[in-house]
């Protein structure tokens, strides 16, 4: 059996369903999501398990039982632990771990454990009875092979419907803008403070310039501060009221263009839209050296400075 820990909000959940997913179909195996309600508040930082309303493989089990991996799998947990405090201790946020992950991985692997909280660090089952699947994995890499798939089971089981879903699907070119503020704006996570105003106001002229028939709908976690400070090029917008996380999703979906904030979210939205046609995103994911495997070739890439 394949285990995962979910972690982080809608679109991390989602990266660690698509890997823990992908690895059960590479190896045929059954895969089980731990929703960890004991982080809630905590760290590592959990909300709650966001994944109902999406429409999953059937054969994939959630389980909200705190104490599963340490009672079950007391090897993989104990290993997890001790790399989770060795980088909070030296700031999980303020540097690189991909270097350090992969080069732990092949030991880590054996012994039944991924963990992986930066870039894309491959994995190997091991013999372990059972794997345990700790970390982000935020990159389209690990679960490229089975991609139909995951865009299948990643989305909606109720398409979205009422005026804002009307209103994208009349627009001669409708482009999701997302911005977020929430847990983003804290000074403790001055790293991640990388989209401004500026970056979204080249951004939307660079729509403009490409698509002067653009429309912008734009979703936020604070719809007032976007509208008080996004300037949109001219182009007409509309400030979406902030819903239900998985409905929010599904409509920027709807839409043809993006305009990405540094948030899986934002990337999860464009990955999973069928009609695609272009994306624009911050020239960085974080405010000093630390990357990502998240950007795409197609995508064009908006100065944040």
């Amino acid at each position: 059996m394949i285990y995962a820990e979910l972690a982080g909000g809608l679109g991390n959940q989602m990266f660690i369903y698509a890997f823990a997913r992908a690895l059960g179909l590479r190896c045929g195996e059954g895969v089980t999501l731990l929703d960890r309600q004991d982080w809630r508040g905590g760290a590592p930082a959990h909300t709650a398990c966001a994944l109902a309303a999406l429409d999953l493989a059937p054969e994939v089990r959630i389980l909200a039982e705190p104490g599963f991996a340490k009672q079950h799998l007391p090897r993989q947990n104990a290993a997890k632990a001790l790399m989770i405090k060795y980088e909070q201790r030296r700031g999980l946020l303020a540097r690189d771990w991909h270097g350090f992950e992969a080069r732990c991985a092949p030991v880590l692997n054996l012994l039944g454990l991924h963990f992986a909280t930066d870039g894309y660090t491959p994995v190997r089952r091991g013999p372990a009875r059972d794997f345990l699947a700790w970390g982000y994995f935020q990159a389209e890499a690990y679960f490229a092979g089975c991609a139909d798939a995951i865009r299948r089971e990643l989305r909606a089981k109720q398409p979205p419907a009422g005026a804002v879903a009307a209103a994208i699907d009349a627009a001669a070119w409708p482009v999701a803008l997302h911005l977020r503020r929430g847990d983003y704006a804290r000074p403790e996570n001055a790293i991640l403070q990388v989209c401004t105003p500026a970056y979204y106001a080249r951004a939307a002229a660079a729509v403009k310039a490409a698509r002067p028939d653009a429309e912008v709908f734009v979703f936020s976690d604070d719809v007032d501060w976007a509208r008080a400070n996004l300037d949109t090029a001219g182009l007409p917008a509309q400030f979406v009221p902030r819903g239900d996380a998985v409905a929010d999703l599904a409509l920027m979906q709807r839409c043809r263009g993006f305009i990405l904030s540094n948030s899986t979210y934002s990337w999860w939205a464009q990955y999973l839209a069928p009609a695609a046609d272009a994306v624009w995103a911050p020239d960085r994911w974080y405010a000093h050296t630390k990357r990502t495997a998240l950007y795409q070739p197609h995508w064009r890439l908006v100065e944040t400075k």
